[in-house]
């Protein structure tokens, strides 16, 4: 897709992080936006930072995991916009904690949002896409799409799933010779609140998940600080970095060094990644 302009676009999470500063860079590039998220004021400020431009906004107010409200989602975007070009599946969480620890309705409820509702999106809204010249389905992975780690296997399914579901897709979309176009994104370590607004089964001051990032904090609140603050990378260098490779046609956008790092260990080193992956937040704090 090499130009934004005048075409419709959907994100969901919008009302923070990545989801936010995409659409802002969305807007900036002259694409009208239905903007969705769960949490009513998060939106409405995303929503006035968008009234500032000179574009089309609709607000959708709905939690993504439910399917109903979720089925009804295209006519409402239609009404506002009377078409759709893009859809960016955004919206996340995390549940923290081990195996042994999360249950059954933190699976369900975790993998609701984190892939079936991206499986879900692509149902309701590609029969749309379809009757556009120029489209496109980006879905957001993550460096957890290529790799796990401890007390985070819901969010690693979850991601996985994101990440197969998405290359199937693509090639599918390739076959047809459809005009819809299907990217897969992994973002790296960026400034979001997802750490902090994350459920927590259990909180160890050394949990291994976290000192990836950097994180060694005695409690989750400053955890989910050090997180943000860490990050080498802000959801609106995220975001650019995303567009730029949409514009490329890039089907595999990797977002940060860490991101391109990760991935080129585990296909250099596929039996002692697992044992590497730790090189990077050593050096990191190494020369701070």
């Amino acid at each position: 897709m090499k130009d934004f302009s005048n075409k419709v676009a959907l994100v969901t999470g919008a009302g923070s992080g990545i989801g936010r500063a995409l659409a802002l860079d969305l807007a900036d590039n002259g694409c009208n936006l239905a903007i969705l998220d769960w949490n009513k004021d998060s939106l409405a400020e995303t929503e006035a930072m968008l009234k500032k431009k000179n574009i089309a906004v609709s607000t959708h107010v709905l939690d993504i995991s439910d399917r109903e409200k979720v089925n009804d989602l295209p006519k409402q975007v239609l009404s506002h916009h009377n078409n759709i070009d893009i859809v960016f599946n955004n919206a996340g969480l995390s549940i923290v904690g081990a195996v042994d620890e999360v249950d059954e309705n933190d699976w369900n409820y975790g993998l609701d949002i984190l892939l079936n509702s991206v499986i879900q999106m692509k149902t309701v809204f590609l029969p749309h896409l379809q009757e556009r010249p120029e489209s496109a389905i980006v879905n957001m992975s993550s460096i957890f799409g290529l790799f796990s780690t401890p007390k985070q296997s819901i969010y690693n399914v979850g991601k996985f799933g994101v990440k197969a579901f998405t290359e199937s897709l693509s090639l599918e979309m390739q076959m047809a010779d459809s005009p819809v176009e299907v990217y897969c994104v992994f973002p790296g370590h960026i400034g979001t609140n997802i750490y902090a607004s994350s459920r927590f089964k259990s909180f160890e001051a050394d949990d291994p998940g976290a000192a990836i990032f950097g994180v060694d904090a005695s409690t989750e609140k400053e955890a989910g600080i050090q997180f943000k603050n860490n990050a080498p990378l802000t959801p609106q260098d995220a975001a650019k970095v995303i567009l730029k490779n949409i514009k490329k046609k890039n089907k595999r956008i990797l977002v940060g060094f860490d991101a391109h790092f990760y991935d080129l260990m585990s296909r250099l080193f596929p039996k002692s990644f697992l044992k590497i992956i730790w090189i990077l937040p050593f050096l990191r704090n190494l020369f701070k």
